[in-house]
């Protein structure tokens, strides 16, 4: 029981403590409250003794006009809560450019104080804030703005004289605006410009000193029939500089533009409103053609990867020019550098640019670029270019490019290793080109080890190749075209070749006609097969791009099936030499030393009108073999010292002007005509033998004057089906020596100067 006592004492005293507690605590914070209560109370009772709404105002309104120097209108103030006020239907009127419309204007303007330095006689603003403001830029016809010059003390603190008449200092920290317009109207160019949902916030703003801010906006731009909204928010320092826009200027924007997939990351310096000064710095992520489907349909196949990009430079003219004195971008290997300007003061706009590039991968750009693809492009290359814009018009003045190991397929020419430069201007009508090293393939034809210079002047063509192989066989040529483009063209060419081949040269030829006419219906008869191949395949494969074709070829030595020798030379002046021969007019002089005419008695078996030819030879072989007379191998390879032969063409009718053999075994002199359209000819052969020995008598139709055993005959009719007429042979000597005589119309001295010289294009 004594127990049970003891603990119903205890218990008492605690609960009593307890509530000892609570009721002390209560009483704490009912004072504590009632004090801050009587804080506030006098807090507004000194509001209310030094603030008078209506006279605020007006002392507000008249402060800014005198600042701005232009009307300013609030229709009401009040007091929100304990320490926010609202001004509403502010706004600042225009009264030099846009007469009566608004400059600046919100929605309202709420204004958030301290309390407390009431009671120190300071009004300490800690935020300004613009709902939904205005602000109108306006250029005039007579190119003033209507933007007022501020006159704002660095100092955040001014002094304001109550109603009551006592000085109240007054600060302001930091400005807001949220959901605000922006917009510049340019009355002389009739254009407009907007910035739409605009939020700032400024920190400790000061008009004439860099003050931190953030901000975030909206661009909205139409393209065609697309609109497009990019985000951009971002953060910075400004100076308003007393709003002296010369002096303006923002420092280290660091800014997000929500354009592609992934933000641009921008870094932003910008000096004065009037002509703008940027600075600009940007991280941009990678993207491709569909991202910027909006602004041209058929940019859909590219990629470009993450780049940088700084641009220097400056607007002028209000706005409307554009000087970039500084701009480079770097990705992954390409580093492009770009100066211009822009002027959209002109109607249609203009612009200029020059560009330039470090080599570049073409292989991993190619892969960028899909449309490059078909071109298998690998090596390096770079370049320097201008770009313009006039009347409208984009055009390339000038670009020069410098080629490092390029192979590709160019046109149906495939090239590996071309190392080199290519300089064009306006547009490509004027173009030169100088490459040191590479390989080019033509069909089945391949040129390599390539020396080659050429220029493109005012539809004109010069080309060069210094030196190098043509399948294997060392060369060099020049080309002259005038008037390229003209079906009336003019080719003028040199070329040399260590080894002279002409059916392998009429093959590669045509190789190049293939690949010219590769995307046209090659209207060519298939190969011939039958005793005029030789002449139908070349007949019908002359190349159509050689109207009128004017020039000289040169060789060592010289190769065909019939006849062979050394220093061949050939001039040629040649019109209408197109597939057919109907219209092969011109003239060819050719010679060539120390050579062999092979294998008569062979040819004659293959091919029906060197039969007819060779008949009298064949005759002669007999008689040897009778023991009449012995004159060598003449139906085996026939050695001779000279061969030349001149020629005129008329409708593909070729008129022999003369020709003749001299040679330890033969001598021969040739006249008549040959058709090479009609496949018919009529022409004279008058041969002497030279090595005899006789040991019985010939007869009187086989010797010419000397008595040495000569022949004289006439072929004529069809090549297929020609006919052999003998003649006397008493003149055949006197034939030749009066052939010899003759001579040709050229010294060649063409060709030799051509082969000596180094001949390069000018650039």
């Amino acid at each position: 029981m004594a127990a049970k006592k003891k603990r119903d004492k205890k218990t008492f005293w605690l609960f009593r403590f307890v509530m000892a507690l609570c009721t002390l605590s209560m009483r704490t914070v009912l004072f504590t409250v009632m004090f801050l209560l009587c804080v506030l109370c006098a807090g507004w009772l000194l509001f209310i003794k030094f603030f008078n709404a209506q006279y605020l105002s007006e002392e507000i309104t008249r402060h800014l006009q005198v600042a701005l120097n232009r009307p300013v209108i609030i229709t009401s103030m009040d007091l929100r809560l304990f320490n926010t006020l609202e001004l509403k239907g502010f706004s600042v009127l225009d009264s030099e450019v846009a007469h009566g419309e608004a400059l600046v204007s919100a929605e309202s303007v709420f204004v958030h104080f301290k309390l407390l330095p009431l009671l120190d006689k300071q009004l300490i603003i800690d935020e300004i804030t613009f709902n939904r403001p205005r602000v109108n830029i306006v250029r005039g016809e007579d190119g003033r703005y209507n933007v007022p010059n501020v006159n704002v003390s660095a100092s955040a603190s001014h002094v304001y004289r109550s109603s009551a008449g006592e000085n109240l200092t007054v600060s302001m920290e930091d400005w807001t605006i949220k959901d605000g317009v922006f917009s510049y109207k340019d009355l002389q160019n009739k254009t407009t410009h907007a910035v739409y949902g605009v939020n700032l916030h400024f920190e400790r703003l000061r008009f004439d000193e860099l003050s931190r801010f953030q901000m975030d906006f909206v661009l909205r731009n139409k393209w065609k029939d697309n609109i497009s909204d990019i985000d951009i928010k971002g953060t910075g320092h400004v100076n308003f500089a007393n709003f002296n826009w010369k002096d303006f200027a923002l420092r280290s924007l660091r800014a997000q533009v929500f354009v592609f997939r992934k933000p641009v990351s921008l870094t932003v310096d910008l000096d004065n409103l009037y002509t703008p000064y940027f600075n600009i710095r940007a991280q941009v992520p990678a993207f491709e053609g569909k991202d910027l489907s909006l602004f041209q349909d058929d940019w859909t196949e590219f990629y470009l990867p993450a780049s940088s990009l700084r641009l220097k430079g400056s607007l002028s003219n209000g706005y409307r020019s554009l000087n970039l004195s500084e701009g480079l971008v770097i990705a992954d290997d390409a580093n492009l550098n770009v100066t211009g300007g822009v002027d959209f003061s002109q109607t249609p706009w203009t612009a200029s640019a020059s560009l330039s590039a470090k080599p570049l991968d073409l292989a991993a750009w190619s892969k960028n670029y899909p449309r490059l693809k078909p071109y298998q492009l690998t090596g390096k290359a770079g370049f320097d270019a201008e770009l313009k814009r006039e009347d409208g018009k984009w055009s390339l003045p000038k670009l020069d490019a410098s080629l490092q190991e390029v192979s590709g397929e160019f046109y149906g020419f495939p090239a590996q290793g071309v190392s080199g430069e290519i300089s064009t201007k306006q547009d490509f009508t004027d173009l030169y080109a100088k490459f040191s090293s590479g390989k080019v393939t033509v069909d089945r034809s391949t040129f390599d080890q390539l020396n080659l210079s050429g220029t493109y002047r005012k539809g004109n063509l010069y080309a060069n190749i210094a030196s190098g192989n043509v399948n294997g066989v060392p060369f060099k040529m020049n080309l002259n075209v005038n008037r390229l483009k003209s079906p009336k063209r003019r080719i003028r060419t040199n070329i040399y070749l260590k080894h002279f081949d002409p059916m392998a040269f009429i093959e590669m030829v045509r190789d190049f006609v293939t690949v010219i006419t590769r995307n046209k219906p090659i209207k060519n008869k298939a190969l011939a097969t039958g005793k005029l191949a030789w002449l139908e395949n070349f007949r019908d494969r002359l190349p159509k791009f050689m109207p009128n074709f004017v020039g000289t070829l040169s060789a060592d030595t010289f190769s065909s099936q019939v006849i062979s020798g050394n220093s061949f030379y050939a001039e040629f002046d040649l019109k209408g030499l197109l597939p057919g021969m109907k219209r092969l007019d011109g003239t060819l002089d050719a010679r060539m030393q120390d050579g062999v005419i092979h294998q008569m008695e062979k040819l004659a078996e293959e091919q029906k009108a060197l039969n007819i030819t060779f008949t009298p030879f064949i005759l002669m072989h007999r008689m040897e073999r009778a023991g009449s007379f012995k004159v060598g191998q003449v139906l085996r390879d026939v050695p001779y010292e000279e061969l030349a032969v001149s020629a005129d063409f008329a409708g593909g009718h070729m008129t022999i002007n003369n020709a003749y053999t001299q040679g330890p075994t033969i001598s021969a002199a040739v006249q008549g005509w040959v058709n090479w359209v009609e496949e018919n000819f009529d022409i004279i052969i008058w041969t002497m033998f030279n090595n005899t020995s006789r040991s019985g008598a010939l007869a009187e139709n086989l010797t010419d004057e000397s008595g040495n055993p000569a022949l004289a005959f006439k072929v004529s009719s069809s090549m297929l089906k020609p006919k052999l007429e003998m003649l006397r042979a008493k003149q055949t000597g006197a034939q030749i020596e009066a052939a010899r005589q003759r001579g040709l119309r050229t010294d060649f001295k063409t060709n030799r100067d051509f082969i000596k010289g180094d001949f390069h294009a000018k650039k």
